[in-house]
């Protein structure tokens, strides 16, 4: 953006000045930071970080100083309850990723390459997070009892070391699918042990995580035929996807939904800015959330929030095949290969 002279504020170019702190990924840091930066600092604007609880306490900071805020790393409902006006986030609920896989599901079941019932094992991270990942798969269950049919259903601590407890009793219940809501590290180290158990389904998927190239490095052929629901892949049609991936690869960095989200939050507040034409803050927080964003990278190439200030956009799907490969399975429409299901048995 400075690149370009700046943002076009009412007319004039303004040079925007980043200011970023560790927050350490303790929630009471990333607010106590927060206010430094509010009042010591005197930002105008918030951008925020990653991970449920942190991000929940920013935005907590937000609303109390009234500044707006956009982030790329919160998509808890939980979030944005309690009457948020300021903060906006780009990331859409967990609930509809639970219900996107099943959507999937049903496809996999109509072709007859899943069980109907489908019988189901869920572990999920004791987080908002992880709980609206379960509640969005009973949901499932309720609305679709002849679909699908839960039969464990579990929380895990988060950062766990040895989950070998938790997978035998999934092992016990005997389920079609292993569905898991787990963040990154929880997911190689839970893959990890359930690969050394020789646990086998038919469906398997760890919520938003599978196709991490971190993942990939670290298990490598563990991680083949997992589905994911992500918020974007590079995979993806449009003009905006492919300028956006071939601008990333030039970092060096994998073009990951992490990324993209990121970038996105950033792009929308720089748009509402330069929109409302000035830095009133009242002003632009209006312009957030009035306003559908286009242009975007994110499926359906436009972000637009509800009233609560998270984004309703839909979720993709991939899976993770041999040789580190991975191909997007849903929606059918953009889907670059075939899904394959059951899972092959090693």
């Amino acid at each position: 953006m400075n690149d370009a002279g700046g943002l076009d504020v009412g007319g004039k170019k303004v040079k925007v000045e980043l200011k970023g702190e560790d927050n350490k990924t303790d929630a009471a840091t990333s607010g106590q930071l927060y206010e430094k930066l509010i009042t010591q600092d005197k930002v105008d604007f918030l951008l925020g970080g990653y991970n449920t609880t942190i991000v929940t306490q920013e935005v907590k900071i937000a609303n109390r100083y009234k500044i707006p805020y956009v982030n790329g790393g919160g998509a808890s409902q939980s979030i944005y309850q309690g009457g948020n006006e300021w903060a906006f986030g780009t990331l859409a609920p967990i609930t509809n990723l639970a219900q996107t896989e099943l959507e999937f599901i049903k496809t996999m079941q109509d072709a007859n390459k899943l069980p109907k019932p489908l019988t189901i094992a869920i572990v999920y991270e004791n987080t908002s997070h992880g709980k609206e990942f379960s509640q969005g798969v009973k949901d499932g269950e309720k609305a679709t009892p002849d679909r699908f049919k839960v039969v464990f259903n579990e929380p895990f601590d988060l950062n766990g070391k040895d989950f070998s407890a938790l997978l035998g009793r999934v092992k016990d219940a005997n389920a079609d699918a292993f569905m898991a809501d787990a963040h990154l590290s929880d997911y190689i180290t839970m893959q990890r042990q359930y690969t050394q158990a020789g646990l086998y389904h038919k469906f398997i998927t760890y919520g938003a995580r599978g196709p991490d190239k971190s993942a990939k490095d670290q298990l490598g052929a563990a991680t083949d035929y997992i589905t994911s629901a992500v918020w974007f892949d590079q995979q993806q049609p449009g003009d905006a996807v492919k300028k956006w991936v071939d601008n990333w690869k030039q970092t060096g960095d994998s073009p990951e939904w992490y990324a993209a989200a990121g970038w996105e939050a950033v792009r929308i507040l720089y748009s509402a800015i330069e929109k409302t034409g000035t830095f009133d803050k009242q002003k632009v927080r209006d312009t957030l959330a009035n306003t559908t964003w286009d242009k975007s990278i994110f499926p359906g190439g436009t972000i637009k929030f509800g009233k609560d200030g998270q984004a309703t956009n839909a979720y993709v799907m991939t899976q993770n095949l041999p040789g580190g490969k991975t191909i997007l399975i849903w929606p059918k429409e953009e889907a670059t290969g075939d899904p394959v299901m059951p899972t092959p048995k090693s």
